[in-house]
């Protein structure tokens, strides 16, 4: 009978057998998929809000009306602190942005004396001030700078190598970077224009430079005609030495 089931129940033996490339399939880290597949994948992915055990209680009320909503409110106040920013930035043709670590009024106040005694002025402007004032302005821009309160100085470019020799007494102000002639420079960019001579002594060097160049290129245009003028002389002198020779040697014979 087992004779009779293993002749007829036999299964048939494949000459092809499939086996998989590389042994089992990661479920952990599952393979990449094609970029169609995982568009596809992407398209149709479910979107869930935000659980409503975190939201607040206005939000999940269904009777909520605009009268919770913030409303801006007209400051005069603010309108005159941003008029005064801006006429600050008109009239100042240096502008420096300063981050403020945690200083006090007392270690402050001296750093403000010195600013003021040499023709540099500190402010205290907040964001919404500074927008306020710069809105529709070339220095629209510096409204990235701002965060909250921020500190500038206004003065003249002259000043910029006091102001750093004034500013390295307090570690707590630092250089942000600033404006100088309508430019925006950085850090360095400042220490560098610091570093530079006032614009008197850079007149006089131009000067000097154009003086020098002058007196070299009349030198160089007189030159071939001194030459010239020795070499006649010195043509002349040696034709008046053989008459200089006969006369003295007439008036020996003689």
């Amino acid at each position: 009978m087992s004779s009779i089931k293993k002749a007829l129940l036999q299964s048939p033996v494949p000459f092809l057998v499939a086996k998989r490339f590389r042994g089992k399939i990661n479920v952990q880290k599952p393979r990449k998929p094609h970029f169609e597949r995982q568009l596809l994948l992407d398209i149709s992915k479910p979107f869930y809000g935000p659980p409503k055990n975190s939201l607040p209680d206005i939000e999940l009320c269904t009777n909520k009306s605009t009268r919770f909503a913030k409303r801006e409110i007209d400051n005069p106040f603010e309108r005159i602190l941003a008029k005064e920013c801006l006429d600050w930035f008109n009239t100042s043709k240096m502008v420096v942005f300063l981050h403020v670590n945690s200083i006090s009024m007392e270690d402050k106040t001296p750093i403000f004396a010195a600013l003021k005694k040499n023709d540099m002025h500190l402010r205290t402007y907040g964001k919404k001030i500074v927008s306020m004032a710069t809105k529709g302005t070339r220095y629209e821009v510096i409204n990235q700078l701002f965060t909250s309160h921020q500190n500038v100085i206004f003065g003249q470019p002259e000043n910029a190598a006091k102001m750093f020799k004034i500013l390295r007494k307090t570690p707590q102000l630092v250089v942000m970077g600033g404006i100088i002639q309508d430019k925006l420079l950085s850090k360095n960019d400042l220490v560098e224009y610091s570093k530079l001579p006032s614009l008197d002594v850079v007149r006089s060097q131009l000067c000097s430079v154009l003086q020098s160049a002058g007196s070299c290129l009349v030198g160089q245009l007189n030159q071939n005609q001194q030459m010239l003028v020795s070499h006649l002389e010195k043509h002349i002198e040696i034709q008046n030495k053989p008459t200089d020779n006969a006369s003295t040697s007439t008036e020996s014979e003689s």
